[in-house]
């Protein structure tokens, strides 16, 4: 790892964090979630999707925090072996590849839908992928700095259109709390969690951190920003909207959006400007995956990184047509969540126990 010119602060990997997450579920997550809990609940479950996730951050910084300077693709075959070492790095990579497809394609749903429904899927895919390759091909730093400057955008303008919506809120639509108990909050918080994935970022991303020590926090910050966030849109979608017609449509943020009357100012189609910034925050989570599963696959295979770069093209376009329709994307979609899950919650926890093992078998000898 080249510390010297490619080193994070703690507030870049919290920025990094936040846009990763930030990404295709801000306009899914009130469908997903409805089905699930089918009560105006939901923001309740997403809390506790996001403590979950803050848990599962700190055993991944504990994890790194072994290891400074060496990312989970370098230090997986020392703690494991090389073969099962092996194995969890393909993994990873293969989960990182088809997360890059799956938002690729997500993407292109939309815009076909709402900006440009005489484009074929194909075309936005492929203009979509080529200028993610333009993006990562100088590696992280840029990466990093490309999120830092969005960040601010992304956040101004979503809580503007969350204030613009304020005056179309029925509250009666968020009661009763709790009407139908625990149980519906507990259903909704596998969806709720899963939309949080990303955190498994800091797997690679802890190696390049300036100070490993701040991890902890900034990935609490990092976390807590997109929790709060979508908190907020579903309490605005549902209030808007109720929890019955939610779960019918595709796409219930974009259609909170073009229910907004700009009263005072001259714009018409308020939704297209919600959909290029939504465009810029599944961007920057894409490159990042994308940058992620090019690293893996430099690192596993000691090749050059640039050359892994080019050649996963024709694999994530394969991967992003491959879906027959929307329904196959949301489906796929659940998969990569389940894929999340076992990155960012089991493998963490049982390499930690792997390293107290050799810990006290060392101690002992």
């Amino acid at each position: 790892m080249n510390r010297s010119n490619e080193q994070l602060t703690s507030i870049q990997m919290a920025v990094a964090l936040a846009m990763t997450i930030i990404g295709v579920g801000i306009v899914t997550i009130p469908r997903v979630s409805a089905e699930e809990v089918q009560t105006p609940d939901i923001w309740i479950s997403m809390i506790l999707g996001g403590g979950i996730c803050i848990v599962a951050t700190f055993f991944i910084t504990k994890l790194c925090q072994q290891f400074e300077g060496m990312t989970i693709y370098q230090f997986s075959p020392i703690l494991v072996g090389k073969w099962l070492g092996f194995i969890c790095n393909i993994f990873m990579i293969t989960y990182f590849t088809l997360i890059v497809g799956y938002q690729a394609r997500t993407m292109a749903e939309v815009i076909r839908v709402y900006l440009l429904d005489k484009t074929p899927l194909e075309v936005i895919i492929i203009v979509f992928t080529s200028v993610g390759v333009y993006s990562i091909i100088s590696g992280i730093y840029p990466i990093v700095k490309l999120l830092q400057a969005y960040f601010p955008v992304v956040l101004l303008f979503v809580l503007f259109m969350l204030g613009l919506s304020l005056i179309n809120i029925d509250f009666n639509n968020l009661r009763p709390v709790l009407g139908e108990g625990f149980k519906p909050v507990i259903k909704g918080i596998k969806p709720t969690a899963l939309s949080l994935s990303g955190i498994e970022i800091y797997l690679v991303l802890m190696a390049y951190m300036k100070q490993p020590e701040k991890a902890m926090k900034s990935a609490i910050i990092g976390v807590l920003i997109p929790v709060i966030l979508y908190i907020l849109i579903l309490l605005a979608v549902i209030g808007v909207m109720t929890v019955e017609e939610v779960r019918l449509l595709t796409w219930p943020t974009i259609e909170l959006v073009k229910s907004i009357e700009m009263k005072y100012l001259i714009l018409e189609r308020f939704e297209s400007f919600f959909i290029i910034l939504w465009m810029i925050t599944t961007f920057t989570s894409f490159i990042m995956n994308f940058y992620l599963a090019s690293l893996g696959l430099s690192q596993v295979f000691k090749k050059k990184y640039k050359s892994f770069v080019y050649s996963l093209l024709p694999v994530i376009y394969l991967c992003a047509i491959y879906p027959k329709d929307i329904n196959g994307v949301f489906k796929w979609g659940d998969y990569l969540g389940n894929m999340a899950i076992l990155i960012a919650g089991i493998i963490p926890v049982l390499f930690l126990i792997v390293v107290f093992i050799r810990r006290k078998r060392d101690a002992k000898s």
